[in-house]
């Protein structure tokens, strides 16, 4: 707790710390151990929680004025899970309002910043959980992942930062969508933190229809050989713009890993087609209304909300169904062109964000490397694996504009052992 009360009034990573309910949690623990009992592999670890996850009795704005006061009746199957494991929950962490932009600001929290330097932001959507784990009030928090919300905020704060194949983290209870672009997840120090969480709070959960059974994560950290293994980097997915220096520094850090490894450098493309960015915002846009129309408004009203939010609010007043069916279409043909490009490779390395950390208090980059982009542009090396639900993870891999950058490491769906073993490589080939 005294961590948090030095570090979190400049970088505002919390909106909610419940000590009483932290010690009360830390004592039972601590009562199981002195019985001899084992209270589990997490036993006595701080967490924080995205406040995007419910836990009951605490507060569940989810970033949004619309849901101000709003206390939750119900707590999340992952922090269920993690808690059973021996977690010790001590508070919410920041979000953009509804988890709807890549860096952590909203009209209800603020502006969250990176603990590495302020003046830039730890990403998003996840941010707050990332400023909490890289300033050590925590050694691991929850974190979603819609479009890069777990792996942009990993690599801004020097984190890791894995979503896991779709299914593999359960989303229930309630959870609720039409995308299936959402994967939820934790951000820790290192990969073998985040394997250990995952064993502890993966397979299938009857409140989540998408849930998979649990694959064996960190024993695969210590047993999957690399050598031979077929590995493509590609510093500009798509032909999206990559910033120079960024690009570089993964450059770097990949030709690290597979002078370590022994895996074999191939030369692939993944095509990626120019309706995905539309397709994507396509299906989204209902489920944040959705969000917005549960308020009780039917709309964002007078009430203030992030206009990445508006926007989406106004996109999904202006569905039709054959666009709904061509969005689908899109992502089924980027599904299958992507499973072909891992015909012909194992892994995909690339960098995990196109441009350096930007201010804290926004806006999304507009340019990169002389090309105007978009919110999708700016995203391009990250949303696509929430299109088609492959595992993908971000790793340190050193600095670019003077915040960490780094390294992404993409897998074919349920490679998610893979992915982890080649990401704990990577960390050893970086020195860490």
């Amino acid at each position: 707790m005294c961590a948090i009360e030095t570090a979190d009034p400049e970088l505002n990573a919390f909106v909610h710390v419940d000590r009483d309910g932290a010690m009360t949690r830390a004592t039972e623990i601590d009562r199981i151990v002195a019985a001899g009992q084992d209270p589990g592999p997490l036993a006595g670890v701080p967490m924080g929680v995205k406040e995007l996850h419910a836990v009951f009795g605490w507060p569940y704005a989810m970033g949004s004025r619309l849901y101000e006061g709003r206390i939750a009746d119900h707590t999340s199957t992952l922090v269920n899970r993690a808690v059973g494991a021996g977690a010790v929950p001590v508070g919410l962490t920041t979000s953009p309002e509804f988890g709807r932009a890549s860096f952590t600001a909203s009209p209800l929290h603020g502006v969250t910043r990176n603990p590495w330097n302020p003046r830039l932001t730890p990403g998003g959507s996840s941010g707050g959980s990332a400023a909490a784990v890289a300033a050590g009030m925590v050694p691991f928090s929850t974190g979603t992942d819609g479009a890069g919300s777990l792996r942009i905020p990993a690599a801004y704060c020097g984190l890791v930062g894995f979503k896991a194949t779709y299914g593999v983290v359960p989303r229930g209870p309630r959870h609720s969508g039409v995308a299936d672009n959402d994967h939820y997840g934790v951000l820790t120090t290192t990969v073998r933190d985040t394997a250990r969480v995952l064993d502890s709070v993966t397979g299938l959960d009857p409140a989540d229809r998408a849930s998979v059974p649990a694959p064996l994560l960190e024993a695969a950290l210590d047993e999957i050989d690399l050598r031979g293994l077929r590995v493509a980097f590609l510093p500009t997915l798509g032909g999206a713009p990559c910033d120079p220096e960024v690009a570089a520094v993964a450059e770097v850090a990949a030709q690290r890993f597979l002078a370590t490894t022994g895996a074999v450098r191939v030369s692939v493309e993944v095509p990626i087609d120019p309706d995905c960015a539309a397709a994507f915002r396509v299906l989204s846009a209902p489920d944040v209304y959705a969000a917005v129309a549960a308020a009780g408004s039917g709309g964002p009203g007078d009430v203030e909300v992030d206009a990445s939010v508006r926007r989406y609010v106004d996109a999904a007043r202006e569905l039709t169904v054959s666009t709904l069916l061509q969005a689908h279409e899109t992502r089924a043909r980027l599904v299958a062109a992507t499973a072909d490009a891992f015909e012909q490779m194992d892994l995909l390395l690339t960098p995990s964000t196109q441009v350096p950390a930007f201010d804290a208090e926004g806006p999304m980059p507009t340019e990169i490397d002389g090309h105007e982009v978009d919110h999708w542009g700016a995203l391009a090396v990250t949303y696509p694996f929430n299109l088609t639900g492959q595992p993908a993870i971000s790793v340190p891999a050193g600095w670019a504009g003077g915040a960490p950058c780094g390294l992404q490491i993409v897998g074919a769906r349920h490679a998610d052992a893979l992915v982890l073993a080649a990401a704990a490589a990577a960390e050893r080939s970086n020195g860490r």
